[in-house]
This record gives C-alpha cells, sequence and structure tokens, in this order.
C-alpha cells in the first residue's frame, strides 16, 4: 500500500512538473531585424488616452525591443497594456480583439511574475515588464527588450497581426491598436 502511494505520488509531481514546464515561452533567436512594427492607439471620443508601441527586432535577432509611450493617462494608477490575440475590427472596438497572446496556454491565473517572464503569457508586456504609471501631466515612456515575441510570421509568438490593448486598473479595455509594418527603426 505504502509502495502504491509513493508511486502515485512521484507520478503526480512528474506530471505537474511537465505541465509546469509546457507554459514556459522560449527565447525567439530568429526575429527579423528589417521588420519593424508599430501600434498606434485610436483616435476614439471616449476616452483621451493615446500612444503607441513600437517594435523592432534587436540587432542579433534575439528578442525584440519594444519602445511604449503613453500619454493622458490619470495620475497615480496603475495602467497594464497587453498585445491581444485578434486585430481590432473596423468598428475600432477594443472588446473583439480576444484574449492575451497565450500560444503556450499559461493563462493570466496566477498573475505573471515580473521575476520570471518566461513563465509569463506572451503578450503580458506590462505583466513582465512594469505597468505604466504616471505622475500628473506626465507621459509614461519606457523601452525594453522582450525575448519571447517574435516579428516572423508564422511563429507561436507572432504579433505582427495582432492587436495592443490598454487597460484601466480595473481591467475595463480603454483604447487599442493594431500592429503594422513600420518604416521607423528605433
Amino acid at each position: 500500500m505504502l509502495l502504491s502511494f509513493l508511486l502515485l505520488s512521484v507520478w503526480l509531481q512528474t506530471c505537474l512538473c511537465a505541465n509546469e514546464q509546457s507554459h514556459i515561452a522560449p527565447v525567439v533567436h530568429d526575429n527579423d531585424v528589417y521588420t519593424p512594427l508599430e501600434a498606434r492607439l485610436l483616435d476614439m471620443d471616449n476616452t483621451t488616452i493615446r500612444g503607441r508601441i513600437s517594435t523592432q527586432a534587436s540587432p542579433s535577432g534575439v528578442g525584440i525591443i519594444v519602445h511604449v509611450t503613453l500619454w493622458n493617462l490619470p495620475a497615480n494608477q496603475s495602467w497594464q497594456y497587453h498585445i491581444h490575440e485578434k486585430p481590432v475590427p473596423e468598428n475600432g472596438s477594443c472588446y473583439a480583439t480576444g484574449k492575451h497572446l497565450d500560444p503556450y496556454g499559461r493563462t493570466d491565473t496566477p498573475p505573471c511574475d515580473i521575476k520570471n517572464p518566461a513563465s509569463c503569457e506572451v503578450g503580458d508586456l506590462s505583466g513582465k515588464h512594469a505597468p505604466a504609471f504616471v505622475a500628473s501631466g506626465d507621459p509614461f515612456d519606457v523601452r525594453f527588450t522582450d525575448f519571447f515575441l517574435s516579428n516572423t510570421p508564422g511563429t507561436p509568438a507572432y504579433y505582427g497581426n495582432r492587436s495592443v490593448v490598454v487597460h484601466a486598473p480595473d481591467g475595463t479595455r480603454v483604447n487599442c491598436g493594431n500592429f503594422e509594418k513600420s518604416g521607423l527603426f528605433l
């Protein structure tokens, strides 16, 4: 009986560890250094929040350099920004963009651990690199390298045909925009 219990315990632990590892995003090594992409937030009547997220591959092709600029954010609040799985439709509905880009099935529960970005949803930019937080009247402007995004079509972490969504502190989707090829390099 004790042997059966021990074998079952080992088997369960093996399954749990394998399942946990399956959600880990791999570092992307083959990004196209000549394909900058940018998402501009929409000009909407129901929000003054504007901005853009500009991206390009690092010079080595390992990871993506991301430049986030947001303005008109209310001060002293934590604003989230994510890449979502679908583009913004022509009617401009940020709610039609689906869930966060999550090709490895991690989901958003539990919340992303900023100390272990490979374990986060690929599209959870603010979870991996810090939410937008500003003083009154200041823009949010940050650059970082995300090692888990891909600008190569057909790869699991490809974001070039997707959208970015800015979320209010309560999770409400307040503005969004689609990624498109850009002629500007960072």
